[in-house]
């Protein structure tokens, strides 16, 4: 499902326009993919001149390098060297039980019959 990066949108309402099902509105000036409508045919990520919007596979990395952003910003409140591994140990117990959850989630999914 394609994504945007709502820093990089310039509010150009081309992928609006281009929607053929209508699965992106405006909100407070960025485009935003309404998931239950988009039929992922990509020509929102076609058309967008700034590349604000990614693909499934360029989200991934995207995410990564946000997460450890935000992770590196909340070391710098610590001191010693122990408070740092201390917090990271803790983010990693966390990610940790995400991965748990979302394959608990998916491993459920699978056994849903429609």
């Amino acid at each position: 499902m394609p994504w945007v990066n709502k820093k990089e949108c310039v509010s150009c309402r081309k992928c609006v326009k281009k929607c053929p099902v209508d699965a992106i509105d405006m909100l407070k000036g960025k485009a935003l993919i309404i998931d239950e409508k988009c039929i992922n045919c990509g020509k929102c990520i076609k058309i967008c001149p700034v590349k604000a919007i990614l693909k499934d596979r360029e989200i991934v990395g995207f995410k990564i390098q946000s997460n450890l952003k935000e992770i590196k910003s909340s070391l710098s409140g610590y001191k010693s060297k122990k408070e740092k591994k201390r917090l990271i140990k803790s983010q990693i117990r966390q990610m940790r039980m995400q991965q748990k959850i979302f394959r608990g989630t998916m491993n459920e999914l699978k056994r849903i019959k429609v």
